[in-house]
């Protein structure tokens, strides 16, 4: 069930009804439960056990390890909680890919294997329910969060359906904690779930969709021009943020129609000046998770700059492998590890100590961002070598003019708008008298429904 469909805007009235008809924290619930299954089974109901097996996993694995008073106890619990969680991501997600490496690594050394092969089916947002699973186990185990006992408000946190497919991953400290409080629904939630639904629903309609045409025209094996390649990377680089950040805040804007506070994603990531500083900006709760369960647990900075680096580069690639089944993605990993450990050598660091440094650093950041999404969006080596081979013609030909256009006249107005919002707050315009805001909300609604019938049913992420 998407956030663009029918079904979707059908569930989310429904359930709404049904929740603020009571008021026992208890029934709520137990009616976002139902509800979140039911949008996650409505993809495929196959995958309604694997969610259900997940998290009965991490709750039985948290409850243990909390009441076991031996050291080497819990942290076997906490291993194999973890182990479980990575072998069954492993499966669905990289079988086939580890299978198809290893072929033909064998194959360039003269070996023919005969290697299985499995048809599977990849769980939507199983990445994101993997990661909060571990996030969880990990907290109860470090003494961060106490285990929940109430085994409804904790399928209710892993299965939420506003953030179950693409995030955002959400700790047990913010979401869980939640569903143990009694819930509101004023009229600032109101306001700001407006808001926030509008404006995501504009960024992926009227934006990211829009730019998906440019992309997929432009993204082809056989390309022949370089320029080309230049226009469809930076559209893919707005598109990939507009669809992302759009589906963060109708999460956040869904939530909020339920009392719930979902954390920000995103946080105007290209305005960065420094690649550290888009990091913290851009997928904040996949960034955080990477630093907090895995560069920490390498050992971080605190054996010297070459383990440092090291860690570094290993959590990027990672980092990368976890987007997807494909060397691109690690290939974009390492790209990032490589520039944040490159970063780290330059005076001033994340903060430029002057204007004209600042700007030289929002130029570098933008360049290795983008050259990093052409990696990113170039899923296969064909692909790859295709799009690289056209840069050997820099002929500018009439159909860039009118692409530049087109991605200019999305790119400009959504840039000026997030350095207002950054200037002056996030929700300043719900702030505004009525006479100025619902005429914009109007605006940006209809151009939402006017853009409509272009609409792609899917988010990128989804297929994380």
């Amino acid at each position: 069930m998407s956030f663009v469909s029918v079904a979707f805007l059908c569930l989310v009235p429904a359930t709404f009804l049904l929740y603020h008809a009571t008021s026992r924290l208890a029934l709520q619930n137990v009616i976002i439960l139902a509800a979140s299954y039911v949008f996650y089974g409505w993809w495929d109901w196959r995958f309604l056990p694997l969610l259900v097996g997940i998290s009965l996993v991490n709750y039985a694995a948290a409850v243990l390890i909390a009441a076991s008073p031996h050291e080497h106890t819990r942290k076997l619990l906490v291993f194999s909680a973890v182990a479980v969680a990575i072998i069954v991501l492993a499966i669905f997600k990289y079988f086939s890919f580890f299978v198809d490496s290893f072929a033909t690594i064998a194959q360039h050394a003269g070996l023919k294997p005969n290697l299985p092969t499995l048809r599977i089916i990849l769980p939507l947002g199983i990445s994101f329910i993997t990661f909060q699973g571990i996030a969880y186990v990990v907290d109860v185990y470090r003494g961060k969060h106490v285990a929940e006992r109430d085994l409804v408000k904790f399928l209710a946190f892993k299965a939420f359906f506003p953030q179950l497919v693409a995030g955002p991953i959400e700790r047990a400290s913010n979401l869980l904690d939640q569903f143990s409080k009694p819930r509101q629904f004023t009229a600032d939630h109101a306001d700001r779930a407006l808001w926030l639904l509008i404006y995501g629903y504009a960024l992926k309609v009227v934006v990211a969709d829009s730019l998906a045409m440019i992309v997929d025209t432009l993204f082809i094996p056989d390309q022949p021009f370089g320029w080309s390649v230049v226009l469809a990377t930076i559209a893919f680089g707005i598109q990939i943020y507009a669809d992302f950040n759009g589906y963060s805040l109708i999460a956040k804007g869904v939530a909020l129609l339920f009392g719930f506070e979902l954390t920000w994603n995103f946080r105007y990531p290209y305005w960065s000046v420094s690649i550290s500083e888009f990091w913290r900006r851009w997928h904040i709760s996949l960034s955080t998770w990477l630093r907090d369960y895995l560069y920490i647990s390498l050992g971080g900075n605190r054996r010297g700059e070459m383990i440092t680096n090291r860690n570094l580069m290993l959590t990027m690639a990672l980092g990368g492998l976890w987007h997807g089944a494909s060397w691109t993605f690690v290939l974009w990993g390492l790209l990032h590890g490589t520039a944040l450990a490159l970063w780290r050598k330059l005076p001033g660091g994340d903060e430029p100590p002057s204007t004209i440094a600042r700007g030289a650093g929002w130029a570098v950041t933008m360049l290795i961002v983008f050259v990093g999404w052409f990696l990113f969006r170039a899923a296969n080596w064909n692909l790859l070598v295709g799009m690289l081979s056209a840069l050997r013609n820099w002929e500018w030909a009439p159909v860039h003019s009118a692409v530049a256009l087109a991605v200019l006249s999305l790119a400009a107005p959504l840039m000026l708008l997030e350095w207002q919002l950054q200037s002056h707050g996030d929700y300043f315009l719900i702030r505004r008298p009525a006479w100025m805001k619902y005429p914009l909300f109007a605006a940006l609604a209809a151009m939402t429904i006017a853009a409509s019938g272009h609409v792609n049913a899917t988010f990128i992420y989804f297929q994380f």
